[in-house]
């Protein structure tokens, strides 16, 4: 099973001080709430019976999404960051049944609670996937619905290739997650990714938005380089490097781009 090699007790620091500043930065999260949306639309039933859990809602992008289109629906999120669910009561309000404080690998529910567990952009922050999809299935009713996204290998690729101290996490294979939702007891899973392009004015403003939404891991300057110098080398590299081999390390006149890999899954409590 792979793990990701990173400090939970920072991803959570991370997320709490981007509570304020997330939902101006999040284009791509909103985007990929609608990709959950659209597959929940799609389920068999098309329509959310509850109660439905959130894992991970953040300031609660897809819980809105949810709310506005089952207004009666019983719909409860966790977080592992409290500013984030703060947000979200401030923006939600009423909307929501129950907000928990939760490590989407520890969830703070009793056993078959919901008919339906969603979550978008939460899984790749798991430190032991395994232990989260397991966390999910118990929680789940019989014949339960888990729908959720999260980001493949291919995520941010060009930033990779241009700053070798580049520190991301290791996102898993979409035959990973399915494996993993198999082996916690899911049936009929489904797993698709797609490559999103995302436009930034500049490399700078690339990091600045992984800054403001609390998903910028640490960079580490190359030997002998101060960290300002090294982040002007990458940027300088990321716009040379697109210039060269637009195919490789996409840059365009104006901004940059750079890849998501969003994968959407579905599975089954049976």
């Amino acid at each position: 099973m792979l793990k990701t090699a990173f400090d939970k007790t920072a991803v959570k620091r991370s997320f709490s001080r981007a509570a304020s500043t997330y939902d101006e930065f999040a284009g791509f999260q909103r985007m990929a709430a609608l990709e959950v949306m659209k597959r929940l639309s799609d389920s068999p039933s098309n329509s959310l019976v509850s109660p439905v859990l959130d894992i991970g809602c953040g300031t609660g992008f897809l819980l809105e999404l949810i709310k506005s289109s089952s207004p009666d629906v019983r719909i409860y999120g966790s977080d592992i960051a409290l500013p984030m669910l703060c947000r979200m009561q401030d923006k939600a309000g009423a909307q929501c049944s129950g907000l928990v404080a939760s490590d989407c690998e520890s969830l703070a529910f009793r056993d078959a609670t919901f008919a339906v567990a969603a979550s978008s952009l939460t899984f790749q922050w798991a430190h032991e996937l395994s232990a989260a999809f397991s966390e999910a299935f118990r929680v789940l009713k019989r014949d339960g619905l888990f729908i959720f996204s999260t980001l493949g290998p291919e995520t941010l690729k060009e930033l990779k290739e241009c700053y070798p101290g580049y520190q991301g996490i290791e996102f898993r294979e979409s035959a990973d997650i399915k494996r993993t939702l198999d082996e916690a007891g899911f049936e009929k899973t489904s797993v698709e990714s797609k490559i999103i392009k995302m436009k930034y004015h500049s490399f700078m403003d690339l990091l600045r938005t992984l800054k403001y939404i609390g998903a910028a891991p640490p960079l580490e300057c190359g030997k002998g380089l101060s960290p300002g110098r090294a982040l002007k080398e990458a940027g300088r590299a990321y716009a040379e490097a697109g210039r060269a081999y637009a195919k490789r390390f996409p840059a365009i006149e104006g901004g940059v781009l750079a890849s998501y890999e969003l994968i959407i899954a579905s599975a089954k409590k049976m």
